[in-house]
């Protein structure tokens, strides 16, 4: 696991540089207890009742988060929920294919990455986002999405890990880096560190119970808690809440604009 970079093949590093031209949402949540409305969300931009939704459940070794995620869709009463394959690819390509929603629960983010990493999961996603699906995520499954993303600080069975502080995550939300569970676990110092590194990202915490639906450049935030912005051309934290509208994808970070209701 301290090997992550390596383990990762390189058609999927290859495909960060061609998110630009993707059209589909990406919903990332920040653990927890989660409003229903962050949900209902979720399903207007994949279809409505209508969706099928396609969960990952590698994240963590066995299928126990999986499940719970597969059970909570359901009680949603979408069209279909789907547990994709961790050993059939062919099984698993075809779920993502159908897909309107691809799901990616908690766990350990640089443990899903090894795991996807001997099938074309990812190169899979990637393709379903260009081609206008919802990726979305929750606590783990919210920080893959960042292509430096934060590394695990432990393995599923509670081992410490040492190593670098980021590793390579989906890519999917290149100009973030996301930190899921932010106030709860008072988690400020990590991406303020990796900010001042990495100017040209910008550190997105997200509270339980909070949502970013990106799109396009932009996000909106939904549920009960805050979205933090750590951006290293500014001296302070912004903190937004629900109906906050913000632009990242501007001319210049200094330009980068808030709407609020």
């Amino acid at each position: 696991m301290r090997l992550l970079r390596g383990l990762i093949p390189v058609l999927v590093l290859g495909l960060h540089a061609n998110v630009t031209g993707a059209e589909g949402h990406l919903v990332l949540v920040g653990g927890g207890p989660t409003p229903v409305e962050v949900f209902e969300r979720t399903l207007a931009v994949s279809g409505q009742r209508s969706a099928v939704v396609a969960v990952l459940p590698q994240t963590f070794p066995n299928d126990t988060i999986g499940d719970a995620a597969v059970a909570m869709w359901r009680t949603l009463r979408v069209a279909e929920v789907i547990k994709v394959s961790r050993i059939d690819t062919r099984a698993a390509r075809a779920a993502l294919e159908r897909a309107t929603l691809i799901w990616i629960p908690g766990g350990f983010p640089g443990y899903f990455m090894q795991s996807i990493a001997a099938m074309p999961v990812a190169e899979i996603i990637h393709e379903r986002f260009a081609a206008g699906v919802t990726i979305g995520g929750a606590s783990a499954g919210a920080v893959v999405m960042s292509t430096d993303m934060l590394a695990d600080e432990a393995a599923p069975d509670g081992t410490p890990l040492a190593g670098p502080r980021t590793v390579d995550g989906l890519g999917l939300w290149p100009e973030a880096i996301v930190s899921p569970h932010f106030t709860e676990r008072h988690r400020l110092a990590s991406p303020i560190s990796i900010v001042m590194d990495h100017p040209s990202l910008i550190g997105v915490g997200l509270d339980e119970g909070t949502a970013v639906i990106v799109f396009k450049g932009a996000f909106d935030v939904v549920g009960r808690g805050t979205v933090s912005i750590v951006d290293a051309r500014r001296p302070q934290v912004r903190r937004l809440r629900a109906g906050a509208h913000f632009r990242y994808r501007a001319s210049s970070p200094r330009s980068r604009e808030i709407t609020t209701p």
